[in-house]
């Protein structure tokens, strides 16, 4: 039993370690609080618009510190790193927008299948640009 607890707890440490695995299980976290939290403000009555909004607006911060700390573990504090942080998730939701359009407008896919491929590109599209822009570290950071 001792043997099997060992093996499992340096399996998480492995796990723990890749940060590409940290980056997905933030992913899920971050879909469970933006989900969540729009959830809750349409059961208090707000309109979907405004809960989207307010519910992005929760993701994205989440997201950040989540990404920050546990994701990329960056310590730096700068108004820069979270400038860039936003501006990936800008440009990832962009180019999601743009690439559901042509998918279902010009590829004639599903709009829900559509949904799906974004939903399978907009991470990886993330996951480089906060990997090599928004966290970048330089060597004396690393």
């Amino acid at each position: 039993m001792i043997v099997l607890i060992k093996k499992v707890t340096l399996l998480i440490k492995k796990l723990f370690n890749d940060k590409r695995l940290r980056f997905l299980l933030t992913g899920g976290i971050n879909t469970f609080v933006g989900f969540g939290s729009c959830a809750l403000f349409l059961y208090c009555g707000l309109n979907l618009q405004v809960s989207l909004t307010l519910s992005t607006l929760i993701g994205v911060t989440n997201s950040y510190f989540w990404n920050k700390y546990f994701t990329f573990r960056t310590k730096q504090k700068s108004a820069s790193e979270a400038f860039r942080f936003v501006l990936v998730y800008g440009i990832s939701y962009c180019i999601g927008l743009l690439l559901s359009f042509v998918f279902e407008s010009y590829l004639g896919i599903d709009k829900y299948i559509s949904g799906l491929l974004c939903q399978v590109v907009n991470p990886v599209i993330s996951y480089v640009g906060h990997n090599f822009f928004s966290f970048r570290q330089n060597e004396n950071n690393k």
